[in-house]
């Protein structure tokens, strides 16, 4: 509805007679998601009233300064091109004035929000006409009017948000499908899933065709081949029959991502999901949305064979090193994707050699400076299952950590009930927010000073505790939380004799639980300190940032001693000389701690013509890797040994 305001703050009055040439202003235009006929604010309608507004101020509205943002939320905190072009023109004085039809087409984020924007324009002079408000927000004294408009379309925005939300649980939890209808379906008029007449032959022919062996980018190739329109073609072209606007489809074929996804949506099955979960009804069982065109069974196997199908990233952005590619072929080995390299903080990778596998970091394999720790995998595996044990059987009742993974294990448990526990909370502690912000914005702002403010005031309060009232009383209906008990997991699963009879998948889910990363740092620790297990909740450590070239190569070597390991005490079996600089010397030799020992190896400076009295007492070996060179008469007193020997 159109609203106007007294002559005296009509921002669209007429321009004084005699004035120059229109001046050039802008607009913004926006629209959610809605049936253009069944919305006041049509694109149409804002073009209008920004531009009939822009020539009664004696401006004009060229076609270039029009942002149009169709199906963007003012609600969420997320990027606004079309916001952030026509801000940026006002901010560079390139136009003096701002054309909105509505203050909630500007923005729905409240107070905070517009308050931020109106202090920006002060600084160079501009304004924002709000056209059916008849606001101006150059006039004195609509600051506050325009806080509560603001305020007003955040809570609505919330209200509508929180009952559709609630229509959508009740729609799932009765099997009733009230959103896009999936591909290979049509949606009856009691809200079922039936599957569709020509689309569901097609998904069952890909079905058959995947589970024969074909591969996702032979079935994208032979739909492509037959002229079949895929998921994003079809559905545009429902909404614009619906009377939708409907986005364009971000392409017009098949790709192997979208056989995919056709293939491993529950809805292949009509089964229910929320945020990628199966929702289950109180009996334990799937909620089914209709007849589907797969079973239950058939879609099982789809997945196992996704999941066969799949690998682990060996390469790309260090993130996705040592996860899961595809549809996610489960882990063969406790600890992939957990460790990383403490000197520069990236992934580290498994990697076998001579039948030892061991972690290392994958940025130093592949070239870069790192200087690269590493750490046998059989070692690493004991110490941190056996500080998981050791961590769990310290909690106390009330430790962070407890509640952390007792939210891990519920969300396994019962995924839906903790979905919907998790949107609840979260719009009540949306409602809690809102509620302190309008409080301050009354008592410590003093935004709300008149009759009328006030009365609004109370109004936005009273809708704000209705919201955290309703939202408490959700949470109090939901079930209680199956019983979770650490000493249980401890004494059962966790337990040394249990645990390495579990899969690992098992494993890695319980490892999981409480175990956030894993950091591996380099010889020049302790072996005690190099892994260090960081706890869910816990901040990571920060990397120490050494590079490979911090060894710098002064011409000094390190002798590394081999000790016999059937003695109680040391005895050298052989000697290897490196250059200092080399990598294969497990940590830096230096002269104040030349009686350091690690493990069966011990390190020694050398200059390169005076070794180590041991080098002329027992074998030596020179490393083949850094190859260092010893002058003649040296190596004639050296007792040299072949590396195959």
């Amino acid at each position: 509805m159109e609203g106007t305001m007294p002559a005296a703050t009509d921002p669209t009055m007429p321009a004084p007679s005699g004035s120059s040439l229109p001046e050039p202003a802008g607009a913004l235009l926006r629209l959610s998601a809605m049936p253009p006929a069944h919305d006041p604010f049509s694109p149409d309608n804002q073009r209008r009233l920004c531009h009939d507004a822009a020539e009664r101020n004696n401006e004009q509205i060229p076609p270039e300064f029009e942002f149009q943002e169709l199906d963007v939320s003012g609600r969420k905190d997320r990027p606004r091109r079309g916001l952030d072009d026509a801000l940026s023109l006002l901010l560079a004085r390139r136009i003096k004035t701002l054309y909105v039809a509505k203050l909630d087409r500007l923005t729905r984020r409240g107070m905070g929000h517009v308050g931020l924007i109106l202090d920006e324009l002060e600084k160079v002079g501009g304004r924002i006409v709000f056209v059916a408000d008849g606001l101006d927000t150059s006039k004195p004294g609509v600051r506050p009017i325009i806080a509560i408009l603001a305020e007003q379309a955040r809570a609505e925005s919330d209200n509508t948000s929180w009952r559709v939300g609630q229509w959508h649980l009740h729609n799932r939890r009765h099997g009733v499908w009230n959103q896009q209808r999936p591909y290979g379906y049509v949606v009856d008029e009691n809200g079922r899933l039936k599957p569709h007449p020509t689309e569901a032959p097609i998904v069952r022919r890909m079905k058959d065709d995947f589970l024969g062996g074909a591969s996702l980018r032979g079935i994208a190739r032979w739909l492509n081949d037959e002229g079949i329109k895929p998921p994003g073609v079809v559905h545009a072209e429902d909404a614009r029959a619906a009377g939708r606007r409907a986005k364009g489809p971000l392409g017009d074929s098949w790709y192997a991502t979208t056989v995919r996804k056709v293939l491993s949506q529950p809805a292949i099955a009509a089964l229910v999901s929320h945020n990628r979960k199966l929702l289950y009804d109180e009996h334990g069982e799937p909620i089914s949305a209709g007849e589907g065109i797969a079973t239950m069974a058939e879609r099982a196997r789809i997945l196992a064979e996704l999941e066969r199908r799949s690998v682990v990233a060996q390469k790309g952005s260090v993130e996705r090193v040592g996860k899961r590619t595809g549809a996610g072929r489960p882990a063969e080995h406790l600890l992939v994707g957990f460790v990383r390299c403490g000197e520069c903080g990236g992934a580290a990778v498994r990697q076998a050699s001579k039948g030892v596998s061991a972690f290392r970091c994958a940025r130093k394999r592949d070239g870069a400076r790192c200087r690269g720790a590493h750490i046998a995998e059989t070692y690493l595996e004991d110490e941190v299952v056996s500080r998981l044990r050791a961590k769990l059987a310290a909690l106390e009742p009330g430790d962070s950590l407890l509640d952390e993974i007792a939210e891990r294990w519920f969300a396994q448990k019962v995924p839906g009930q903790e979905a919907d526990r998790r949107i609840l909370e979260e719009g009540r502690e949306a409602a809690k927010a809102r509620i302190a912000d309008l409080y301050a914005a009354r008592y410590q702002r003093g935004e709300f000073s008149t009759p009328d403010e006030l009365a609004t005031y109370e109004q936005l309060m009273q809708r704000l505790r209705e919201q955290r009232d309703a939202a408490e009383a959700a949470l109090d209906r939901l079930p209680p939380r199956p019983e979770f008990d650490v000493a249980t997991l401890l004494d059962g699963e966790l337990s040394v004799e249990t645990w390495p009879k579990l899969p690992i998948s098992r494993q890695r889910f319980l490892l999981g639980l409480a175990v956030h990363q894993v950091w591996v740092f380099s010889t020049d620790r302790r072996l005690d300190d190099r892994a260090v297990v960081v706890w869910h909740g816990e901040e990571s450590p920060s990397p120490t940032g050494n590079l490979m070239d911090v060894r710098r190569d002064d011409g000094r070597l390190a002798v590394v001693l081999r000790h016999r390991a059937d003695r109680p005490y040391p005895v050298v079996r052989y000697s290897v000389i490196h250059r200092s600089v080399c990598s294969n010397v497990p940590y830096q030799p230096s002269d104040d701690d030349s009686g350091r020992q690690q493990d069966s190896e011990r390190v020694l400076p050398a200059q390169v013509t005076e070794l180590p009295s041991v080098t002329r007492q027992r074998p030596v070996k020179l490393c083949g890797k850094c190859q260092p060179e010893l002058p003649q008469e040296i190596l004639a007193t050296l007792r040299l040994v072949e590396w195959n020997s």
